[in-house]
């Protein structure tokens, strides 16, 4: 049996498994996992906004995810 590993987007603060994550990226020695390509984006133009926060709660219908 596979193990999966869940982690929490730091944009939308969805959770995703790592597997499935439609992207990611190292920062600062850290891999981060996002659901779609507009959390990474979002991530890429200021990672000093989404780190050392808590996440915020996952959006309704994750319409960041399109």
């Amino acid at each position: 049996m596979k193990s999966t590993t869940v982690v929490t987007d730091p944009v939308c603060g969805m959770d995703i498994e790592t597997a499935a994550a439609a992207g990611r990226t190292e920062y600062k020695g850290q891999t981060l996992y996002f659901c779609g390509s507009k959390c990474k984006t979002q991530f890429d133009l200021s990672p000093e906004q989404y780190l050392g926060k808590s996440a915020k709660p996952p959006k309704s219908g994750h319409g960041c995810c399109g």
